[in-house]
């Protein structure tokens, strides 16, 4: 009978993604699930002021009914992993290098949290109300940081309890910038995971820019913008299952995030840096056909490709509504000696990442 080994390495071991993700103060977790993939979310809308009559009928205005929307939320990441740790190999492994727990809480912090943070980060971006595509350097890093909690600001979303999450290199030029109030610094005390300061009352968490939307300087948001359950978490250990001696690591995490509907006026997103994409393309047995593979930070917004006789890579904020999406495939239709460029494009169908421009190779 398998053995679920994790209790013995950690008895927290379910609160880890708590514990260690940088985006779970980001989120809510205000709707129940239990029971259930899709909740129904109502939204209602307001009545209009009106002068009081202190005479006549209605009095108070002709009253209408309350208008209300239903957002419909269902759950659709079902994602897994499974590995073996052989007892020879332990046996002839330093002691704990292989440790089946050990390598579990690995799992979760390398390969299990990351991805759930960087899925949160995009649906962020993608669904922002606030979106601007503009170069960020150390002279306007400060400026449009400003420009976008003062958009959400505007939106008359709450003032408190608003998080960035920034680039490394954002974070290295606003503090170059001229400009940046030294006393909004990092001299207060940190309270978030992976917090570094406060910037016009926003608390500041760095991440790695792979786990940001493709081209994303920085996002700012409120905990009531997104709802991200963690429907279930559920890791298990089995030592010497059949056919194996050692022990088997299998895990299952069913997650997703909705964004608001009323509330992503709580979200901004400045694409400040020009992501750098890879591509490689190799003939196929079909005329003028070929594949091509792409690599880089993938994260948000729509894979797409042009090709011409001297196609050249597009800038930041280029226009690529023309463009033409890359199909799962990779496979594309092109004329020998033509250039083809990859390139992503945000919702707003601007460009956050491209690749250099190759020869394309088709077949004959």
């Amino acid at each position: 009978m398998p053995v679920n080994l994790a209790t013995k390495y950690s008895s927290k071991i379910d609160e880890v993604l708590a514990q260690n993700s940088l985006t779970d103060v980001a989120v809510n977790k205000d709707y129940d699930f239990v029971g259930a993939q899709t909740v129904k979310v109502y939204s209602f809308g307001t009545a209009a002021m009106n002068d009081y009559q202190a005479s006549g009928a209605n009095r108070y205005g002709t009253p209408s009914e309350l208008e209300d929307s239903i957002q419909e939320l269902t759950m659709s990441k079902k994602r897994s992993f499974t590995f073996t740790i052989d007892k020879t190999n332990a046996i002839d492994s330093p002691e704990g290098v292989r440790d089946a727990a050990k390598a579990l809480r690995r799992q979760l912090d390398l390969a299990v949290i990351p991805e759930i943070d960087t899925y949160r980060l995009v649906k962020l971006a993608d669904n922002a109300y606030k979106k601007e595509v503009a170069t960020i350097s150390n002279t306007n890093a400060y400026e449009k940081f400003l420009d976008a909690n003062a958009a959400i600001s505007e939106n008359e979303m709450p003032l408190d309890g608003r998080i960035a999450f920034v680039t490394p290199n954002f974070y290295k030029l606003i503090k170059q910038d001229d400009s940046f109030v030294k006393a909004a610094d990092i001299s207060q005390e940190m309270l978030i995971k992976g917090q570094v300061g406060m910037v016009d009352n926003v608390a500041i968490v760095m991440c790695t820019s792979k786990r940001m939307a493709a081209g994303a300087s920085f996002v700012i948001t409120h905990p009531i913008a997104c709802t991200s359950p963690v429907k279930l978490a559920d890791y298990k250990i089995h030592q010497d299952p059949p056919g194996l001696a050692g022990n088997l690591v299998e895990g299952l995490v069913y997650y997703d995030a909705f964004i608001l509907n009323n509330k992503n006026k709580a979200i901004a997103v400045h694409y400040g840096e020009l992501g750098a994409l890879t591509i490689s393309m190799e003939a196929t047995s079909t005329t003028n056909k070929g594949k091509i593979t792409v690599s880089g930070n993938l994260n948000g917004g729509t894979l797409v490709y042009k090709t011409a006789a001297n196609q050249a890579a597009p800038a930041l904020a280029d226009d690529l509504s023309s463009w033409t999406e890359l199909p799962e495939t990779g496979i594309i239709s092109a004329t020998a000696t033509h250039k083809v460029v990859v390139a992503i494009r945000n919702s707003d169908k601007k460009c956050v990442a491209t690749s250099a421009a190759i020869v394309v190779d088709v077949g004959a």
